[in-house]
C-alpha cells in the first residue's frame, strides 16, 4: 500500500509541474515585447554589420518589438537570418520575461581581400582561414590579393579547408594566400606598410608597398617568417631615410638568408 502510494505521489507531482510549467510557457509567450537590445563584436574594428542594418532586417522579417508577444518572436530564425549576412561568425538570440528581446554578434575578422584573375571580387579570407562573402556595404581595410589567381568564384575553398587536405592544397593558391596575409597583419608596421600583394605567373608572391616606388619579391612560402623579418629589418634600419626608399626598383628576398637591393 505504501508502495502504491509513493508511485501516486511521484505521478501527481510530475503531473502538476508539468502542468505548471506549460502555465508558465503560455504566460511567458502572452508576454509583449517592448525593446530590442543589439550587441555586436567588431574585431579589428571592421563595420561588416551595424545596428541599424539588423534592425532593417529583424523588421523585414516582421519583428518590430513593440507590444509584439514573445511566443510570436522565432530566435532560431532570427539567428539563422543574420548568419547569412556577409561577415557575421556567430549569432545569439534571447528573449526575457521584462519584454526585452537580446541579439549578440560576433563579427569575423578579415586579413585580407582576393580579387580573382578574371577581375571578379572573389571575397575576404578572416584570421581562422574561412571565407567572407563580399559586403555590399563594407570595404575592409586589408592587404589585397591580385594576379594570377584562378579560382572558382562560385565555389572558392577555404584555406582551412586546403590546410587541413595537402592533396586538395595542390590546386589551389587560397592556403597560400592566407599563409602570406597572416604573417603582413600580425605586424602593426607591416600591416601598415604593405597594400597590396600580387601573384604572378610563377604563382610567386610580390609585396606593394605604400611608401616606395619599388617592388618586393618574396617567392614562394618557404621561409616566409624569416622573409618578412628581413624585410621589416630593412625599412625600420636605422641608416635608411624614408626618402631612400623610392632609389631601389626591388628588393627580393628569395635567397635564403639575404636580401638583394636592385636600384633604379
Amino acid at each position: 500500500m505504501n508502495k502504491m502510494l509513493k508511485i501516486g505521489g511521484w505521478i501527481l507531482f510530475v503531473a502538476v509541474t508539468f502542468g505548471l510549467l506549460g502555465f508558465a510557457d503560455l504566460n511567458y509567450d502572452n508576454i509583449k515585447s517592448n525593446q530590442i537590445l543589439i550587441e555586436i563584436k567588431r574585431p579589428g574594428g571592421h563595420e561588416f554589420v551595424t545596428e541599424d542594418k539588423v534592425k532593417l532586417l529583424l523588421n523585414d522579417l516582421g519583428y518590430s518589438f513593440k507590444n509584439q508577444p514573445l511566443g510570436q518572436i522565432e530566435l532560431n530564425r532570427i539567428e539563422s537570418e543574420l548568419l547569412e549576412v556577409s561577415g557575421v561568425k556567430s549569432v545569439e538570440a534571447y528573449k526575457f520575461n521584462n519584454g526585452q528581446v537580446k541579439v549578440d554578434i560576433e563579427q569575423q575578422l578579415p586579413i585580407a581581400r582576393i580579387i580573382l584573375s578574371d577581375g571578379k571580387m572573389g571575397g575576404y579570407l578572416d584570421i581562422e582561414g574561412d571565407i567572407i562573402p563580399l559586403s555590399e556595404n563594407y570595404v575592409a581595410k586589408v592587404p589585397v590579393f591580385t594576379g594570377m589567381i584562378h579560382e572558382s568564384y562560385a565555389d572558392m575553398p577555404s584555406a582551412k579547408e586546403l590546410l587541413a587536405n595537402d592533396s586538395l592544397a595542390r590546386y589551389h593558391i587560397i592556403d597560400e594566400i592566407y599563409l602570406v596575409a597572416k604573417e603582413i597583419v600580425a605586424d602593426e608596421f607591416l600591416m601598415a606598410q604593405i597594400v597590396q600583394v600580387f601573384v604572378n605567373s610563377k604563382q610567386e608572391f610580390e609585396l606593394i608597398p605604400r611608401v616606395g616606388n619599388h617592388r618586393v619579391l618574396i617567392g614562394d612560402i618557404n621561409d616566409l617568417s624569416s622573409k618578412m623579418s628581413r624585410l621589416k629589418a630593412f625599412y625600420t634600419s636605422d641608416g635608411l631615410d624614408i626618402k631612400e626608399y623610392n632609389l631601389y626598383d626591388t628588393l627580393n628576398l628569395k635567397y635564403k638568408d639575404q636580401m638583394v637591393c636592385s636600384k633604379r
